[in-house]
């Protein structure tokens, strides 16, 4: 029996597309460092590159500043983490709150949150990586869209994929 066979059809495409995405980007990060000077993504900017220290620490703070606000239902809070595009596609922060509740549960008082890596892509947008254990003994993957907005981390998207526990 596979990993994957105990999970929706739609769960083992998601988990596919993420880690091709993932995958990917890893490796236009390690074609960029590649010494030689004729290869092609030489000559090419990599599209994203490690996070240092500090933007890591920043967009974990950004995030765990969200999850701490959704786990106090504040919605205001929340809201703010939202970049101003979020923000306008939702109008107000309770119905911004509604729609995380019904569509990402997952992200609603976790269990636990272990962040991998950070990626600052071409455009300067940040990408990180969660892996959370949900209250009912899921785990699901959950990869962030950050961007910098008057000097802030502000979330612009959340992609969430189901994760068979044991593949973690």
């Amino acid at each position: 029996m596979s990993r994957q066979q105990g999970l929706p059809a739609m769960g083992r495409g998601w988990i596919k597309i993420a880690a091709s995405l993932l995958i990917g980007t890893a490796l236009v990060v390690v074609a960029a460092d590649h010494p030689r000077a004729d290869h092609p993504a030489r000559t090419a900017a990599p599209v994203a590159v490690a996070a240092d220290t500090a933007e890591r620490s920043a967009v974990i703070a950004a995030i765990d500043r969200q999850l701490a606000a959704l786990a106090r239902d504040d919605a205001a809070a929340a809201f703010a983490m939202a970049a101003p595009a979020l923000q306008a596609r939702f109008g107000t922060p309770d119905r911004f709150l509604r729609m995380v509740h019904h569509a990402y549960p997952a992200v609603i008082r976790p269990v636990r949150v272990d962040y991998g890596p950070a990626w600052r892509l071409a455009d300067g947008r940040f990408v990180q990586r969660a892996i959370l254990q949900t209250r009912k003994g899921g785990v699901v993957m959950a990869v962030y869209t950050l961007e910098v907005i008057d000097g802030r981390h502000r979330i612009t998207g959340c992609f969430l994929f189901d994760t068979p526990a044991e593949a973690v």
